[in-house]
């Protein structure tokens, strides 16, 4: 089946909107940008705990995964803002392990209505909406 990748800029939503308040430079704004998988399986976005650090994420709590190799723990971050191809929302993030890349999970592709090309192993907009961003009410 083959694997998809995409480019992706997380930022700090804290710094984001005291930058919008005046209270912090624009170019002080915490954020990264690096390929991440796509991962249709997995919820959420999920990031390397450096990743994490760097960004000065807030920590949420501790939640219940399961994996292929049973139940384990792991901290979940809120305040992420989340920008693939030229789309953005908020999002909480889960903690993985340094070495392990990035994942885009199902409820941020949702959100931002992209869908995975299985044949060209890419990732796009939604056709269904000629280039607009539609979210489902239903």
């Amino acid at each position: 089946m083959g694997r998809i990748t995409a480019k992706i800029k997380v930022e700090n939503l804290g710094d984001i909107l005291l930058a919008e308040k005046g209270h912090l430079p624009s170019g002080q704004i915490r954020r990264v940008e690096l390929e991440a998988l796509v991962d249709t399986g997995a919820t959420m976005l999920f990031l390397p705990a450096g990743v994490i650090q760097s960004l000065g994420l807030s920590l949420m709590g501790v939640r219940s995964v399961n994996t292929a190799t049973g139940l384990i723990e792991r901290r979940v971050y809120r305040g992420a803002c989340l920008t693939i191809l030229n789309r953005t929302c908020t999002v909480d993030v889960m903690e993985l392990d340094n070495g392990i890349p990035a994942l885009i999970g199902y409820v941020p592709l949702e959100t931002l209505d992209l869908q995975p090309d299985l044949q060209n192993k890419t990732l796009g907009t939604n056709p269904e909406h000629g280039g607009k961003m539609v979210l489902d009410l239903f």
